[in-house]
């Protein structure tokens, strides 16, 4: 803490004087250094000078620390003027009457709400990082198909269902080998969070097996997705039908009327 004047007029004298106030320092919640004061001392009248109102900070403050813990950077003189002591007494006890510092036992303060809120990027870990962007999308694409319902229509169980649902995915977001597939989902992906099959469960002979079972049910699959489809976005079926045959003349057939119609219709 410190003495801080500034000029007013003293009515006491009809002078002006030096107006002191009792400030401290203190960082808030962002670390940024703030001020405040602490009491309105008012003005002096040549009580005591520069260096002895220096000398009245440094007791007050050393009584804080002897209440609280600590020390002073720079040694007290014990041989200070009466009146230095007499103000150091006074303003101390307007301190405490006032409650503008904490003499109790010090305690650690509750975080504030800023605090509490606030994320320090040191702080942060990524123990298990996965995706789920494009998983995601893809399992809602899927939920609109209803084919989780129709795979247990056709005789899936519950867990072949979802290992299923997760090897669709992974094929459509990553599409590689049943090995590598098992491998991206154990350490990258996380689908099995989705589609709620247990990861550890994961491995190439598991979506070997899914992946034949699939196949097998190939047609139905198919059927109904080519129905739903259909369905979802309103698709008409039209057929188109083109004739593919090459037409072509050898000579130059300057008397046929067929060959001559190039004219009148170019290609």
């Amino acid at each position: 803490m410190y003495f801080k004047s500034g000029i007013r007029h003293n009515p006491a004298t009809d002078q002006i004087d030096s107006y002191y106030r009792l400030i401290e320092s203190y960082r808030n919640e962002t670390d940024r250094v703030c001020h405040r004061t602490l009491l309105n001392v008012g003005f002096l009248n040549g009580l005591v000078n520069t260096d002895e109102l220096n000398q009245v900070r440094r007791i007050i403050c050393k009584r804080y620390q002897d209440i609280n813990g600590g020390s002073e950077l720079f040694d007290i003189q014990h041989n200070n003027p009466q009146k230095v002591i007499d103000l150091a007494d006074k303003l101390w006890n307007e301190l405490v009457e006032k409650n503008r510092i904490d003499i109790g036992q010090k305690q650690k303060k509750e975080p504030t709400v800023r605090q509490r809120n606030m994320v320090f990027e040191e702080s942060i870990r990524h123990p298990d990082v996965r995706e789920i962007g494009g998983e995601w999308l893809c399992y809602q694409a899927l939920e609109q198909l209803k084919l989780s319902d129709f795979l247990t229509n056709i005789g899936f169980s519950e867990e072949e269902t979802q290992l299923a649902l997760t090897q669709i995915i992974a094929r459509a977001v990553y599409p590689a080998s049943e090995l590598e597939t098992a491998r991206w989902i154990q350490e990258n992906s996380g689908v099995c969070q989705i589609t709620d099959y247990p990861m550890r469960k994961i491995t190439k002979d598991k979506l070997y097996k899914s992946s034949l079972k699939l196949f097998s049910e190939k047609e139905k699959i198919e059927n109904f997705l080519y129905i739903k489809t259909s369905q979802l976005f309103d698709i008409e079926d039209k057929i188109y039908i083109y004739d593919l045959t090459n037409t072509y003349f050898e000579g130059r057939k300057q008397g046929s009327k067929i060959a001559n119609l190039k004219k009148d219709y170019p290609l």
